[in-house]
């Protein structure tokens, strides 16, 4: 979900700690974060944990239209690789999207809301 980078001593460990996007423009370590941007990111993490993923399977229809590529990384879906299907039908490899979903909940090919009446549901109880 999001990038390592900082780290802490603990005893003679080194514990990462996980850095998040309270706005796709903001980076801040999580002991950094407000206790209001806490809550959106623990919702935004659940949000993301209820849209469906599966395994890439190009089938037996070898069509043209078929998506071969994640448009986030530029690689190529390889059979087995973890994919999450958005509701706008677009599909990415799982820790891809996850990844961008962390910093704006927009499909990054259609630019469509992921899911704004789940979202807005989410917010209002």
């Amino acid at each position: 979900f999001f990038f390592l980078t900082e780290s802490s001593s603990v005893g003679q460990e080194q514990v990462p700690v996980p850095v998040y996007h309270p706005t796709p423009s903001q980076t801040r370590l999580a002991t950094q974060l407000t206790e209001e941007e806490q809550i959106r990111i623990a919702q935004r993490i659940g949000l993301i944990q209820h849209l469906p993923k599966g395994v890439y399977d190009p089938g037996r229809d070898g069509s043209e239209k078929k998506i071969r590529e994640c448009v986030i990384c530029m690689m190529d879906f390889v059979y087995g690789d973890p994919i999450r299907f958005l509701p706008c039908m677009h599909i990415y490899h799982l820790d891809c999207i996850d990844d961008w979903l962390m910093r704006s909940f927009t499909c990054p090919s259609c630019m469509e809301p992921v899911d704004a009446a789940l979202l807005s549901s989410y917010e209002t109880n």
